[in-house]
């Protein structure tokens, strides 16, 4: 039995094993979105003293609030260049996947993303964390 052999015995096994799980279906929480925002926020470190909207309140009106820190994303990407730029659009991205899978309707009325406190960049990337947690919390099969 040669190292090949194995290699693709260990792969099939994991596939088995992965498939009836959902693991290569269609994911209702990929993990993209989680590397993209580690990565702006390792790539911003300590650089970025501005702050952004920041939505407090998660649970009401969630697609709205998705849209914002999407559109707030933006700010980011104009000011960091084109190295955050691109991951920042890459993340952009992912969200509008994710936003269109998870919800259909907001629960109006939903207050304009100028409407939001302006919080340091960190606290807002630890907020768009927070709200991708929940997401995928809401989206675990209960036990």
């Amino acid at each position: 039995m040669g190292v090949g052999r194995v290699s693709m015995w260990l792969l099939w096994t994991t596939l088995l094993l992965v498939l009836p799980l959902g693991g290569l279906g269609p994911l209702l929480c990929p993990r993209e979105p989680f590397y993209f925002l580690i990565a702006i926020t390792k790539m911003l470190e300590n650089k970025n003293d501005g702050s952004l909207y920041t939505p407090d309140n998660l649970l009401v009106c969630p697609a709205e609030t998705l849209r914002c820190f999407r559109l707030e994303l933006s700010v980011i990407g104009f000011e960091e260049g084109p190295s955050v730029g691109i991951v920042v659009f890459r993340l952009q991205r992912l969200l509008d996947a994710l936003g269109s899978q998870l919800w259909v309707i907001d629960q109006g009325p939903c207050p304009p993303c100028e409407g939001h406190p302006q919080r340091p960049v960190p606290l807002f990337l630890a907020k768009l964390l927070e709200l991708l947690q929940g997401t995928c919390a809401r989206d675990l099969p209960s036990a």
